[in-house]
């Protein structure tokens, strides 16, 4: 893509060069976003991103047309250092002051919640037991591992096409079978009586 012919065309106030900018935003910003936020949030944060580097471009602050890109993701990590900084503020002021009379014993140390907790890694496990191992190990390496889609792609020999095809479809059956194994479970349960 050629950066540099994007940004002379954005400064020359021409349409065209915002629309390839906005596009090239879009693929840049979009997988690292998915990845760090919210997705119903994505397409507000690509919008505010790509304004952000839109003015920075007319304004002549981006030195080097070259490293346009370079610039985008920088930007897409501030916006996501800055959404998380509000979603942190945020959830500190619906602290409770109920909250603040609890024992100051960590969840993880109470016996229900290391219980919970080793019944949702069991079933993750069991779950990700019954994908194919190349779905098992894209999701292992998206998800976990948090590596890029680009790196994905090369080390396994997949399109860019391949990768998200594979991983939605993974996705998909992961909550096919984790409703199996949650509706399975609910009907061996015992009733119990107060």
């Amino acid at each position: 893509m050629p950066w540099a012919k994007i940004v002379e065309e954005i400064r020359n106030g021409r349409e065209k060069g915002s629309e390839l900018l906005y596009a090239a935003v879009c693929d840049c910003a979009r997988p690292h976003l998915f990845q760090r936020i919210h997705p119903e949030l994505v397409d507000d944060h690509i919008q505010e991103i790509a304004l952000i580097v839109l003015t920075a471009v007319r304004r002549g602050e981006l030195r080097d047309p070259s490293c346009l890109m370079g610039f985008v993701r920088t930007v897409t990590r501030r916006q996501v250092a800055v959404h998380i900084r509000r979603e942190m503020r945020r959830r500190r002021r619906l602290i409770s002051v109920e909250c603040a009379d609890t024992p100051a014993v960590p969840s993880g140390q109470w016996p229900d919640a290391r219980i919970a907790e080793r019944e949702r890694v069991a079933a993750v496990r069991q779950v990700l037991g019954r994908l194919r191992p190349r779905d098992r190990d894209i999701l292992m390496r998206f998800y976990v591992e948090e590596q890029e889609p680009q790196a994905i792609c090369r080390e396994m020999k997949l399109t860019a096409t391949q990768f998200r095809l594979f991983k939605s479809r993974a996705l998909a059956k992961c909550v096919e079978f984790g409703h199996r194994l949650l509706s399975a479970r609910q009907s061996t349960k015992p009733l119990r009586i107060a």
